[in-house]
């Protein structure tokens, strides 16, 4: 024996139980017979579990000791592996075990082991006995008498010899026999067994006895298992119960044959949690292989027969028995290839196959038409332990989702470079539009400062011109040089009014237009201007819209267009107008400046001309350029129609080619109101009057032109340099029946404003404004506000006659007795509005008259105090919070001069305590609230 922790282990039992224990090292065991013949033959002979070749010495032991027990120890866990080990173990006779070396169970499989040699020993002696006796001469027995008695002995015998435990139970199941095996097993003595009952023994339970009463009953024997505890060790036993009958047949009690299975139980149930292992451990696997996202299946043999195949693989072949058939009807088939000889190739020369992205045609069910997959697989040769190919294994995954994906992924980069591309292409000519469109704003705000000065210069020129003709003529001076000046100063007008037009600060007064109406009241004009080589073709689509458009100035548009069209026809050719309905959709759009989706009328003027090339239509609305000869054109023509379409909210496009002619095409927006049909003013001489005018120009010399040529019509006329000077004259009480102003005003207070204040002075006053250049004092969004009359610089001293006749005619209508009516009335409300930060005062004063109130602003208490003397208020709006005179001293004053007003506190400090008769009004305000505060 070797090995140092067994050793000791068995030392330890062999003291305990006071046992001999004889150690012997393995070599000298089979050595020689002359080395076992020298030892005694022992009950029990362990082999340690270190001894080399175990079974060859176990052999060898047994070819000289063939009664001992033999004992083969092993390490714990490596039962299995030693039984496998020894196999049927030939030549070592029956009565050997394997046992492991657990401290826990050692010793009593030791004991045991102890217990059976010893019972075989007691059994071979009296069987050694009997055998004598019986062939011993008969005449050497006493008589049959002798010859029973010693057959109960030899009876005797052989039960105790017996390895099992033998019990005798009575009819009331007390123990009328208890064999050496049963002492030995139970460690109960003889004679203290046989004076208990059943419930008494150690190994008893209430099951058992209910079996033991069936016996008695006359069942057939039973073959029961029956766990119990015994001195604190636990056995299985296996029992084997039986009837005892008498001569008669009738039972007198029971026999147990007893015999102790705890180590075949624990073997067998460590074989059969071995099992559940096994079997839980192949069912998980089959699983895991069933479960597998890729198909799996594995073949057999050369005919590459099927042996099992996963879900997978049936979710791609379809719903039907493969397991058994040969691949080549299971398997889909491969596109381009041949699968027979694909896998014949793998099996033979025993190399794997790799296809990627390899499609192959599938039909799951026979009425389906075939369709095509894509997978990713791998055909593996499958190899047995000494190198034996045995099959083929096939895994892969269907990628055709991804294949699909990766070909719409690809299709989408083509697609997403093409619109890439085309979106570049959008760019760079939006790019360009917006260059061309700054290009021509920057120059359009440098031509509107110059029309402002230049209109000023004509308006003086002119003017003077008008007053020398009545000198020229008493003087009978012939007056071809004045023709020929105020010839030359009516070009200049025009050439400020297209750049003016171009510069998009042209007054407009839209209305709703039929433009196909317009046309034909053109007619005439444009075949005049046009000659008679030019044929003229006007086409009008049915259902034609109606335009927000300024008609006077659309004529002027049109004329120019017409003329840009007729010199590029030198030899004559067609000039065709044509009018449709037009919509301008979000991505026509994107692609321009400035233009809004929506619907338009579209306004298209063609010709057959020389046409353009691409650098000149793409510098044609540029003011001052012209292909024509030095001379011939001021290149204002379609600069003038480019800043007309844009201030008019409309768009305008031009196509050309070379030697084929131009269209130009005009949209202008489409409005739902209905047309009004513009009234021609009268014309006729001019005539003067005898009302008293205002004249408000801070250029010195337009002033003593104008007052000069009002002068020479008969009326009174008064002037101002500036706002502030106007506003003292109508401050001082003189009647004033008219106030002519420029629109653009130095100092603090706006033509605008000073208009508002004299409207509050003098409700009857007329107003007319002039201006070469009017910004947005007057104008907002490209129109003329609403009430406001403009006459425009230069002008003739006829066009100012009939603008200022008609201005007080009108007036006068409205002065006649029932002329006013409820609502104008109600218009004459006042309100003084006194606020610090101007731009709310000027939104303050706006506001009100939105809602039918004149208002008069003013930054300060104190510049408001003379309104308070000279004009009546209804209602007050005075900041609480003003510099020098507060909000409340200011309120108080003017409650002293005009008791009936109705004040109203606005203050960003919310509500204002005041003992004054007043309300508050917190910023922000809205129009809502305005009104609601002032009661309206």
């Amino acid at each position: 024996m070797e090995g140092g922790e067994p050793l000791t282990l068995l030392q330890r039992i062999a003291a305990d139980r006071g046992l001999e224990l004889q150690v012997v090292r393995d070599p000298v065991l089979p050595g020689s017979a002359a080395a076992l013949n020298a030892l005694v033959e022992p009950a029990l002979l362990l082999l340690a579990p270190d001894v080399v070749r175990p079974l060859a010495v176990a052999r060898a032991i047994r070819a000289h000791w063939r009664h001992c027990e033999l004992m083969f120890l092993c390490r714990i866990g490596e039962l299995e592996r030693l039984r496998r080990d020894l196999g049927i173990a030939l030549l070592i006779g029956s009565h050997w075990s394997i046992v492991e070396v657990e401290p826990s169970l050692l010793e009593r499989d030791i004991l045991q082991a102890l217990a059976a040699t010893r019972r075989r020993l007691r059994l071979r002696t009296t069987l050694d006995q009997a055998n004598a006796t019986i062939s011993a001469p008969h005449g050497l027995q006493t008589g049959r008498a002798r010859r029973r008695l010693d057959a109960d002995y030899y009876l005797h015998h052989f039960i105790d010899a017996a390895p099992d435990a033998i019990v005798g139970l009575d009819a009331s199941l007390a123990v009328l026999y208890w064999s050496a095996g049963a002492k030995e097993l139970f460690q109960l003595p003889i004679r203290d067994a046989v004076r208990l009952s059943a419930r008494q023994l150690p190994f008893w339970s209430q099951s058992l006895h209910a079996e033991m009463e069936r016996v008695l009953q006359g069942a057939g024997p039973l073959s029961l298992e029956h766990c119990c505890t015994v001195d604190g060790t636990e056995l299985t036993l296996e029992l084997m119960a039986s009837a005892v009958r008498d001569g008669e047949q009738q039972i007198i009690g029971v026999s147990l044959n007893i015999r102790d299975i705890t180590a075949l139980a624990v073997e067998r149930r460590a074989a059969a949690e071995r099992g559940r292992a096994l079997t839980e451990e192949r069912q998980h696997l089959h699983r895991l292989f069933d479960q597998a996202p890729g198909f799996i299946v594995v073949t057999h043999g050369a005919e590459h027969i099927v042996e099992i195949a996963n879900r997978a693989f049936h979710q791609l072949v379809g719903q039907r028995d493969v397991v058994g058939r040969p691949a080549i009807q299971t398997f889909p088939q491969i596109e381009g290839q041949d699968l027979e000889l694909l896998l014949q190739q793998v099996y033979v020369t025993r190399r794997p196959y790799v296809g990627r992205s390899t499609p192959v045609l599938v039909s799951r069910r026979k009425d389906e038409q075939t369709e095509r997959r894509f997978v990713d697989f791998i055909f593996q040769p499958v190899l047995a332990e000494h190198g034996q190919l045995t099959g083929i294994f096939c895994q892969g995954h269907d990628v055709t989702q991804q294949i699909h994906a990766q070909q719409a992924l690809q299709q989408s980069q083509d697609n997403l470079l093409q619109l890439v591309s085309e979106r570049t292409r959008e760019l760079e000519q939006s790019r360009h539009a917006l260059y061309q469109s700054q290009k021509l704003e920057a120059i359009g705000k440098l031509t509107g400062g110059v029309a402002h000065d230049f209109n000023n210069v004509l308006q003086v020129i002119a003017g003077n011109l008008q007053l020398l003709r009545p000198m020229l003529t008493q003087a009978q001076v012939p007056a071809n040089r004045l023709d020929a000046a105020a010839q030359a100063v009516d070009r200049g007008a025009k050439l400020a009014a297209e750049l003016l037009a171009f510069a998009r600060r042209q007054p407009l007064r839209p209305m709703p237009t039929n433009l196909g109406r317009l046309l034909r009241n053109m007619d005439e004009l444009l075949r005049q201007a046009l000659g008679e080589m030019v044929e003229i073709e006007t086409v009008v689509a049915g259902g034609l819209w109606t335009t927000m458009v300024d008609p006077n100035q659309l004529e002027n548009v049109l004329l120019n267009l017409a003329i840009n069209a007729r010199d590029a026809m030198v030899d004559g050719g067609k000039l065709t107008l044509e009018l449709s309905n037009a919509m301008l959709d979000e991505f026509y759009a994107r692609t321009q400046v400035d233009v809004e989706p929506g619907q338009y009328v579209m306004l298209a003027v063609s010709d057959t001309g020389t046409g353009m090339t691409e650098q000149t239509a793409e510098r044609a609305f540029e003011p001052f350029y012209t292909t024509k000869p030095e001379g011939e054109g001021t290149g204002l023509g379609l600069s003038m129609a480019y800043g007309f379409a844009k201030q008019s909210g409309g768009h305008i496009r031009l196509y050309s080619e070379l030697g084929s002619g131009t269209t130009v095409k005009l949209y202008l927006p489409r409005t739902d109101q209905p047309e009004v049909v513009a009234v021609s003013l009268p014309v006729g001489p001019a005539v003067g009057g005898s009302e008293t005018i205002l004249v408000v120009e801070d250029d010195l010399a337009v002033q003593a032109t104008v007052i000069e040529l009002l002068s020479g019509l008969g009326y009174r006329v008064l002037r101002a340099n500036d706002a502030q000077s106007a506003l003292s004259i109508l401050q001082s009480g003189m009647a004033i029946d008219l106030l002519f102003t420029d629109v653009v005003m130095p100092g603090k207070l706006s033509s605008t404003e000073l208009v508002r204040q004299a409207k509050l002075l003098l409700p009857d006053i007329a107003v007319l404004f002039t201006s070469g250049y009017t910004r947005n004092a007057i104008v907002h969004g490209g129109k003329l506000d609403a009430g406001v009359e403009l006459l425009s610089k230069p002008y003739r001293q006829e066009d100012l006659a009939r603008k200022i006749r008609q201005l007080l005619g009108q007036r006068e209508q409205l002065m006649l007795p029932g002329a006013k009516g409820e609502g104008e009335e109600l218009s004459r409300r006042t309100a003084l509005v006194v606020e610090d930060q101007l731009q709310l005062l000027s939104l303050t004063c706006e506001m009100l008259e939105e809602l039918g109130i004149v208002a008069v602003g003013f930054p300060t208490a104190e510049e408001a105090v003379g309104a308070l003397e000279h004009a009546h208020f209804d209602y007050l709006l005075v900041d609480a919070n003003l510099p020098g005179m507060s909000g409340r001293e200011f309120a108080a004053l003017a409650l002293q001069a005009q008791p009936r007003l109705r004040v109203v506190f606005v203050s960003g400090d919310g509500v204002i305590e005041t003992e004054l008769t007043a309300r508050s009004l917190p910023k922000p305000f809205s129009f809502d609230q305005l009104a609601e505060i002032l009661q309206l």
